[in-house]
């Protein structure tokens, strides 16, 4: 992880980027990362059993790591979207993050997602990640969508199941907050296949 972090725009500049890429769901508002929820994060975020579920995340989790977030340095990801997770209730409650985007150059776009323990099992990794889906095919015109989930981490991968990602097989990566290689699931999501989807087209009658 880059330890400096850029400059961030304005107030003004910010809350205009921010409100061009908000996106509502039934419950929650995803709009760009902001630092007023530096410390939110953190306390979320510095959890050993969320960030041994992530390659990039590290543990412990202190303020610079949010500050290399905000400002584009948290993971390997090259470009794509990046929004943190609020509820739709006053004061937009922060809980989480997902974002998308190539890992290498000239990959397809991967997404990435990651929800605070106090709000597991309340369906809402599952709700921002289909809002987020349809927002790389819709907006952002991607082909394919890859995901990866710990062969440990069922929840993970029943998220990606239900946004309709297809099972390609085993694999392995770094797990910078075990320092080792973990194994894991790879999964993908073809535009024609996200096209076609039951719940995608329910959701839009």
């Amino acid at each position: 992880m880059n330890a400096l972090c850029t400059e961030r725009p304005a107030a003004a500049e910010q809350a205009a980027a921010n409100a061009a890429t908000e996106i509502r769901t039934g419950r929650l508002v995803l709009k760009s990362p902001v630092d007023v929820d530096t410390k939110t994060l953190v306390a979320l975020a510095n959890n050993r059993a969320v960030a041994e579920n992530l390659a990039t995340m590290p543990y412990p989790y202190c303020e610079q790591d949010a500050l290399d977030y905000f400002a584009g340095h948290a993971d390997n990801r090259i470009g794509g979207q990046r929004f943190s997770v609020h509820l739709d209730i006053p004061g937009h409650k922060f809980i989480g993050v997902i974002g998308y985007g190539p890992m290498q150059e000239g990959a397809d776009p991967e997404i990435g997602y990651w929800i605070g323990e106090p709000y597991w099992g309340f369906g809402y990794a599952s709700e921002a990640a289909k809002a987020v889906v349809d927002f790389a095919f819709e907006e952002d015109e991607v082909t394919t969508l890859l995901g990866g989930a710990r062969i440990t981490n069922t929840a993970s991968r029943r998220v990606l199941e239900k946004c309709g990602f297809e099972y390609q097989g085993f694999g392995k990566t770094f797990s910078r907050a075990l320092d080792e290689e973990v194994p894991v699931d790879r999964f993908a999501l073809t535009r024609p296949r996200h096209q076609g989807l039951k719940w995608r087209r329910r959701e839009r009658v």
